[in-house]
């Protein structure tokens, strides 16, 4: 565990769905990937594109990974840690940046919910849109399961307001192949909090994912399917961001329905419950400021004030997610991808 003592405890879903997405998709396409395989061995193009990366794009995304690794604050961290980071992030099976992500949240929210991702995942099961378990550990650790194979320990090693740091080691056993594939995952999440001149808060999301798989074989394979996996990374990334928001905007307008949600979550541990409830109450304190013209930015949040916007991810969120909120859960599906 890092050194800096944490103001609150961790992590969030996405470690997890997003590293399922890459133990499992390329699973269920074997058959196809052991074809696009060896057609890359060959040389040849399949579906008309090449496989290898443009120059231009591989030298953008050693950039972007070389920025990703000098984020991480290794001088912080112990050298337990600090050794099982670097082989993951040094030597990657796949190494991507998914979708910068601006959306409108209060950051005492935003940050809570990336640390303790049981609530969104009880949230989800309310819902009837998830069979992912999570059950915590520690206070830096869960295990998660999809319910289909897949299993992954988590651990959050650092985190500040905007830097957190995940390590994950996981597998795969299932139908879908004959062996046992493990791997290790690194995520890091960096987020830059910004207003509008009316004070709406925007927190913009970037998510750089390591991934390093132990068989030979599987990699060669995942190599390969990176740009399908990489598709559906993407989509849950973006989806799941939007949803964090909803829950931020839900808390700003009717935050008694975030109280009594919180009463309903059954599978998170009822301190956590209650911070929930006490964090939504001041998110609506906070809205109420802001709508009679009071500046309530935290000092400590270290805003930068800005003019307009620049970039706001759209699109519908979390269809009909708001009746969560208000009465009996929705049934209808959750837009993420496997």
């Amino acid at each position: 565990m890092s050194k800096q003592v944490l103001p609150m405890q961790p992590v969030w879903r996405c470690v997890c769905a997003l590293f399922q997405a890459t133990m499992i998709r390329f699973a269920r396409q074997a058959r196809r990937a052991l074809f696009v395989t060896i057609a890359t061995a060959a040389g040849i193009a399949v579906g008309g594109t090449a496989l290898a990366a443009p120059l231009g794009q591989a030298i953008l995304d050693q950039q972007s990974r070389n920025e990703a690794i000098n984020s991480i604050p290794f001088d912080q961290l112990t050298e337990q840690t600090q050794a099982k980071l670097w082989p993951v992030v040094s030597q990657p099976s796949i190494y991507r940046q998914l979708p910068v992500t601006v959306v409108e949240s209060d950051p005492d929210m935003h940050v809570f919910l990336v640390r303790y991702p049981e609530v969104i995942v009880n949230m989800w099961q309310l819902m009837g849109v998830t069979k992912v378990q999570m059950q915590r550990t520690g206070d830096y650790t869960f295990k998660a399961s999809d319910g289909a194979g897949t299993v992954c320990d988590v651990q959050l090693v650092y985190g500040d307001q905007s830097t957190h740091v995940y390590y994950a080691e996981g597998s795969y056993e299932g139908p879908l192949l004959r062996n046992l594939i493990r791997g290790s995952c690194v995520m890091v999440l960096n987020s830059d909090y910004s207003r509008t001149e009316d004070q709406q808060i925007f927190v913009t999301n970037r998510l750089d994912m390591f991934v390093q798989l132990d068989s030979v074989g599987a990699e060669i394979i995942a190599k390969t399917l990176h740009p399908l996996v990489g598709k559906s990374a993407d989509h849950n990334f973006t989806e799941s961001t939007r949803f964090l928001s909803q829950v931020s905007v839900a808390a700003e307008n009717r935050a008694e329905g975030i109280q009594q949600l919180a009463g309903r979550l059954t599978n998170v541990e009822e301190p956590i419950r209650d911070r929930f409830a006490k964090i939504a109450t001041e998110v609506n304190h906070r809205a109420a400021l802001r709508n009679a013209g009071r500046d309530i930015v935290s000092e400590r949040m270290q805003v930068t004030p800005i003019v307009t916007v620049p970039v706001v991810t759209t699109g519908p969120l979390t269809q009909n997610a708001s009746q969560l909120f208000e009465t009996a859960p929705t049934r209808k599906p959750l837009s993420l991808r496997r």
